[in-house]
């Protein structure tokens, strides 16, 4: 199992960093979804993602947290990429190291839900796809030409 989620999250890095490339100045502030998040909330977001959800998997409280993301904000595309790209690669580092017992391990986040260690993997990638398709179709609707696949 852990190796599936490894490959997805490989993948799901691969598309995300090139999903970055599309994004410019010109188009970073806007935001195509009125009370949505704009095209750079997304990219702050999903830079954060990865470190983040590592940090709840640790324990972290949500004022830890607050702090985590306050600290953590880039301030430029170069600056999101590099953030996501290195809690990407801690995050697969971590992967590669877990055991059968730790994969099974219940935690219990800062908002009180319950979850195992695999299940959080779970819960990791699907995040990220989620901001992903989020930030391809924002991308589509400023009309940009993307073209990535994001399945494979």
């Amino acid at each position: 199992m852990i190796n599936d989620v490894i490959k997805q999250l490989e993948y799901i890095a691969k598309t995300i960093e090139q999903l970055f490339q599309y994004v410019d100045v010109e188009i970073q502030h806007r935001q195509p979804i009125a009370n949505k998040m704009s095209l750079w909330e997304v990219c702050v977001h999903l830079a954060q993602i990865p470190k983040a959800d590592l940090l709840i998997l640790e324990g972290y409280s949500e004022e830890q947290m607050a702090n985590y993301y306050y600290v953590n904000t880039p301030v430029s595309i170069d600056n999101a990429k590099k953030l996501f790209l290195a809690g990407i690669q801690e995050l697969i580092c971590l992967c590669e190291k877990l055991t059968k017992e730790q994969l099974d391990k219940k935690f219990t986040t800062y908002w009180k839900s319950e979850y195992s260690t695999a299940e959080w993997l779970m819960q990791i990638v699907t995040h990220l796809a989620h901001h992903r398709a989020q930030l391809y179709q924002y991308l589509l609707m400023l009309n940009r030409d993307v073209e990535i696949v994001l399945f494979r």
